[in-house]
């Protein structure tokens, strides 16, 4: 009897506690229309992002699909969870935001640090203001175009690895390769030599310890998952949980880094490289921003251009591929245009590439399409009241509550792209490219804060699909019909996703 007591009143406990949960996270979902922001149904716990949440869709999708679900609405109230945020439809909102009021909006929402990680506070994605002004001031030389001139040679290096490498997998016959692995393979060693110093030849038999280190330092299980989530979305939760930008193996590539850092300084050369300029930084005076330009903050600099050069140029490569074997017509025509530059110039050098403007029509429309880090984020320092009107009033957006652009939404969204889901390289010529709206097509950010390898991953991209078309027709392969994982938290192409090639 008094079992049956004990477990009544536990009962009736758990229910009231239940119940209390629920009426709290329902009022909390009226946030936004207590302030007349317009705004969907939502699930009573998971917000907008049940979707997400339970890994059946990408945050990016999931996005896009709310921007779709609103096309009228200059901007959406949104909640994850129980907290809101507001997602930017209108491109001049996104301008007031994004440039114009710069100063209310300079951080990113995402923190990417743990109590375990305290390097990833300080790369450029993620450190805030004003410390972030004076570091992107420090690293800009870095990206200048001089600069990449001489980085171009450590990638064209690469480039012709790849090439040698494929060249010896392909004979006549058709063959299926799984291009992630051979994108892979190509940016690791750019990034070996551009960022931490080392040439390394990640197509050699066995890979180098590098390659095989860099490959499980993004691996992506379940946990890991559901550790960037928060830190993405929820990083006042993220950052309790255990985990690294480089997983268990940050400490290896510290090791690598430094190794390089002091060899350079005991020999002097100069390559032109990430190593360079840190180098240069670590050397400076102490300046007012509180930054020591030492320890973690220069390795950090290396790290941030290993997660996100690699990535965002893979997806890109493989995505643009996927197209252009749907289309052999404009794979037939960036392929001729390849071989007449590269012939006019007696080889491929960095001009060269400047001057294949078709290819770099692709490269747009591809990231139009596919934008491989499909979410611009920003908080509010203070609160700020806006100076356009959202959906016909003007409202204040509280201190550090998130606002969001969804770039695959705004990307193909009708009211700016004329038939938006079809992939047409011409939207970008010198004809047309003037007819596209300002912040409409955002795959690098935009404002102050815009992505300051932008150029420099351009050119891995191009680099890279260069060193594949030059030599190879390329076709679809049955077993695969789309170039995305869609249940990424980013858009990143599915583990061993294969496309046909063949010899020319």
């Amino acid at each position: 009897m008094l079992i049956k007591c004990a477990f009544l009143d536990m009962l009736v406990i758990l229910s009231l506690l239940f119940a209390i949960l629920y009426l709290w996270m329902k009022w909390k979902h009226t946030y936004w229309q207590r302030r007349g922001v317009p705004t969907l149904p939502a699930h009573w716990f998971f917000g907008h992002f049940k979707d997400a949440i339970l890994l059946r869709k990408s945050a990016g999708e999931v996005l896009s699909k709310l921007h779709q679900q609103t096309m009228n609405k200059d901007a959406v109230g949104i909640y994850i969870l129980h907290k809101p945020f507001l997602l930017l439809k209108n491109p001049e909102l996104i301008k007031q935001i994004m440039i114009r009021d710069f100063n209310v909006f300079p951080n990113h929402h995402f923190r990417a640090t743990t109590n375990s990680d305290t390097m990833s506070k300080w790369t450029l994605f993620t450190i805030t203001n004003p410390e972030w002004k004076y570091l992107r001031m420090k690293m800009s030389p870095v990206f200048t175009i001089g600069k990449l001139k001489s980085l171009f040679l450590l990638i064209q290096e690469s480039g012709e690895n790849m090439r040698n490498y494929l060249r010896d997998q392909i004979e006549e016959k058709i063959v299926p390769i799984t291009v992630t692995d051979i994108f892979y393979k190509y940016t690791t060693n750019v990034v070996s030599s551009v960022a931490f110093g080392i040439r390394t030849n990640c197509f050699n038999t066995p890979p180098p310890e590098f390659y095989e280190n860099s490959r499980k330092a993004v691996l992506l299980d379940y946990l890991r998952t559901i550790q960037i989530f928060f830190l993405f979305f929820l990083p006042n939760i993220g950052k309790y949980l255990r985990g690294a930008m480089l997983g268990n193996y940050t400490d290896y590539f510290r090791k690598v880094f430094w190794d390089s850092m002091d060899n350079r300084s005991i020999t002097k050369t100069k390559r032109g490289d990430l190593i360079d300029s840190l180098l240069q930084l670590k050397s400076e005076k102490p300046d007012n921003s509180n930054i020591q330009y030492d320890g973690d903050v220069l390795f950090a600099q290396a790290a941030i251009f290993f997660v996100a050069g690699r990535e965002t140029s893979i997806a890109t490569m493989t995505c643009a591929l996927f197209e252009l074997a749907k289309q052999p017509d404009m794979q037939k025509r960036l392929r001729e245009e390849i071989l007449k530059e590269i012939q006019d110039a007696n080889g491929l050098t960095y001009e060269t590439i400047h001057n294949m403007k078709y290819l770099h029509q692709v490269i747009n429309e591809t990231l139009r399409l596919y934008p491989p880090a499909p979410i611009l984020d920003r908080t509010p320092v203070s609160d700020y009241t806006s100076k356009l009107q959202f959906s016909g009033t003007k409202i204040t957006i509280e201190k550090e509550t998130p606002v969001y652009v969804a770039l695959r939404g705004i990307q193909t969204d009708p009211a700016y792209w004329q038939d938006p889901m079809r992939f047409d390289p011409e939207r970008f010529s010198d004809k047309k490219k003037n007819e596209i709206v300002s912040c409409t097509f955002l795959p690098f950010g935009e404002g102050p804060r815009n992505c300051i390898g932008m150029r420099l991953g351009i050119l891995q991209t191009a680099v890279g699909l260069i060193a594949v078309l030059r030599d190879y027709e390329i076709a679809l392969n049955p077993s695969w019909k789309i170039p995305i994982d869609q249940r990424s938290l980013f858009s990143m192409p599915p583990a061993g996703f294969l496309l046909n090639f063949k010899k020319i």
